[in-house]
């Protein structure tokens, strides 16, 4: 048995769907499928009644969620132990969406770094909803997102002390054309070619509330692509796929030597908030230093 056929199968849980559940976990559907079946072919039941759709848990299949997660929670709870325990150097471990790897830990880090010493510093990037699983079961010391209550309000709860770090904006950009106009914007009074993001992720649901949901009823548009990963919707952008909102932060290369430009024509371009949490209760006291190290450096500002 593999910890990760327990994940994909917590997965497919709370998606309710096998191509949004394999999307999440970053695997084809069809491979997707082989790992849920070879779950239940170690333990021996049938955890998916696929005599109905939409996908419905067996009896067996609703009893078997809490002991998946009860698994996986002891499993990787054990491991931060361990590690803690036995390695010489510490580590403090940041959970973050993975389009803020690129474009804002570095500054983070240099930030850090008088505060950091030895300590090793490590990053794991991973959707909003699995980096906030982590840093509540102990497997990481601090998230780092962008935050919107509307959207993710799971941030919102009391277990959890939190500071605004950052702020950035998700911009329409387009490729440009020879004569440096945007080859895509609702100006040429054509179909608005969209390379998106999946209804399910943070930025899938910003874009559904600030477009999707209203202005794209006067835009005639549809969505050619979608990805979670906002990287992969940047380099599709480059080839001059489709306009795509991205992170300012992460196209500003881009946009200042002219292999993307931005795309006005009344698109909206929403505030993104960085944030950064932790839970009350360190782990170590190192990472109550860092807190208190980031919160001087803001009232510095």
């Amino acid at each position: 048995m593999e910890l990760k056929w327990l994940e994909d199968y917590l997965a497919l849980a709370e998606y309710g769907n096998f191509s949004r559940a394999a999307e999440a976990r970053f695997v084809t559907q069809p491979a997707f499928g082989r790992r849920i079946k070879a779950l239940e072919g170690w333990l021996g039941v049938d955890l998916i009644d696929r005599h109905q759709y939409p996908t419905t848990l067996t009896p067996a299949g609703e009893e078997f969620v809490r002991h998946a997660q009860e698994w996986v929670n002891t499993f990787h709870n054990t491991r931060s132990y361990m590690r803690a325990r036995n390695t010489k150097t510490k580590n403090v471990v940041i959970v973050t969406q993975h389009s803020l790897t690129v474009t804002f830990i570095p500054d983070l880090l240099n930030l850090l770094r008088p505060a950091l010493g030895e300590l090793l510093f490590r990053v794991d990037p991973n959707n909003l909803h699995d980096c906030l699983d982590a840093l509540l079961a102990g497997r990481g010391d601090f998230l780092l997102c962008y935050n919107s209550p509307e959207i993710f309000p799971q941030l919102e709860t009391n277990q959890l002390l939190s500071m605004q770090i950052g702020i950035d904006r998700l911009v329409p950009v387009s490729r440009p054309a020879i004569d440096g106009n945007p080859i895509h914007t609702p100006a040429n009074n054509n179909e608005l070619n969209i390379l998106g993001y999946p209804t399910e992720t943070f930025f899938g649901k910003l874009l559904e509330r600030e477009f999707f949901g209203g202005t794209r009823n006067r835009i005639p548009s549809k969505v050619v692509c979608e990805s979670a990963l906002v990287e992969g919707v940047k380099a599709m952008t480059l080839a001059g796929s489709g306009l795509a909102w991205l992170p300012e932060r992460g196209v500003c290369d881009e946009l200042k030597r002219g292999a993307l430009i931005r795309v006005e024509s009344g698109l909206p371009s929403p505030e993104l908030k960085i944030m950064i949490y932790r839970q009350k209760e360190a782990r170590i006291p190192e990472v109550e230093a860092i807190w208190k190290a980031l919160e001087q450096e803001l009232v510095s500002q």
